[in-house]
């Protein structure tokens, strides 16, 4: 197992012995396509690294409506570390798979002890945590702060090839906004021509109008 963890860009530099130490816990499964690896309710005792695959992560409100937070791909760490001196974790979100996908699992504590002891590793792992503590960031700030107009208008202009990529309702969900509230605001934006539709494309024809709608006021 020590080859697989090799693999993963996290340990890469990893003493060999303290990497044979941690593979001796580890282990590797398959999941499909909307699996769920764990609820955000689970207290879990090992450390979950995507090998490869795609995960959405997300929690249910009071109405039992989901809230989408973000995606992660490939060489993904899955498993929200708090303190290195806590032997369990209770998960932030539900971690769902959206394609086939391959995760490799080791023991939480024995991986507490490694990262502990090498300095590498500890940065990765900030590194890592620092990322996904920012991604959570930006999407409670996009529904604390803006309003759907906001929402879309931001998305057009910092992921214009992912939303092309997307569906209109995957879309609307990401956003946590209704579908037919997209296609308003969407509508909205044609009119004004600052953006417009090409081979079921969508193309940004004023950027600086599109700012405006989420930058005004802040």
């Amino acid at each position: 197992m020590a080859f697989l963890l090799e693999s993963l860009d996290f340990f890469k530099g990893c003493d060999s012995q303290k990497l044979s130490f941690l593979s001796s816990t580890a282990k590797i499964k398959s999941y499909d396509s909307s699996d769920i690896l764990v609820y955000e309710d689970d207290d879990i005792n090992r450390v979950y690294f995507l090998v490869e695959g795609e995960v959405k992560l997300y929690k249910v409100d009071r109405f039992d409506n989901e809230v989408f937070l973000y995606t992660l791909k490939d060489q993904a760490l899955l498993t929200n570390i708090g303190s290195l001196d806590c032997d369990r974790v209770s998960c932030f979100s539900n971690v769902e798979f959206l394609t086939p996908s391959r995760v490799m699992t080791c023991d939480l504590r024995t991986f507490k002890e490694v990262v502990k002891t090498d300095v590498s590793l500890l940065i990765n792992l900030i590194n890592m945590l620092a990322d996904q503590k920012q991604m959570v960031d930006c999407m409670v700030n996009m529904g604390m702060v803006y309003d759907v107009t906001a929402k879309v208008a931001k998305m057009l202009y910092d992921h214009l090839d992912l939303y092309n990529s997307l569906k209109k309702q995957e879309i609307s969900y990401r956003l946590n906004i209704q579908p037919a509230t997209l296609s308003r605001v969407l509508a909205k934006f044609i009119r004004k021509e600052i953006i417009v539709e090409e081979d079921h494309k969508t193309i940004v024809t004023s950027r600086d109008e599109l700012a405006h709608y989420f930058t005004e006021g802040l």
